[in-house]
């Protein structure tokens, strides 16, 4: 069995998800990382680094709202007056089958909840 990985990914550290209404710590770690590379490593994994295949296999799959949501939530987010750190979503949209919100909070919570 292989396994994929790239040092990149170590980056993902997210400090905080709400459960309930209220920040708690997110599990999501470089150390965790670290653990399932060495347990993957243990079982007899191979781990490699994933090819680039460039934007073409991610458009085929996801909307273009989602992939310029990605691109672009951050700095919108930051300029949100009071807006945590990071991207959590606090609006839970049931069955999405209404318009494409044009705030960046619903959209963190229209592509992330």
């Amino acid at each position: 069995m292989k396994a994929f990985y790239a040092e990149e990914q170590k980056r993902h550290d997210p400090k905080a998800f709400l459960s309930s209404g209220a920040p708690q710590p997110n599990p999501e770690k470089p150390e965790r990382v670290e653990r399932l590379l060495a347990g993957a490593r243990s079982a007899g994994v191979t781990i490699e680094r994933p090819n680039d295949h460039g934007l073409g296999p991610i458009a085929a799959v996801h909307t273009p709202e989602y992939l310029d949501f990605l691109e672009h939530i951050f700095a919108r987010w930051q300029r949100i007056d009071g807006a945590s750190a990071e991207v959590i979503p606090n609006i839970h949209p049931i069955g999405r089958g209404g318009s494409y919100p044009a705030s960046a909070v619903g959209q963190a919570g229209y592509h992330m909840a």
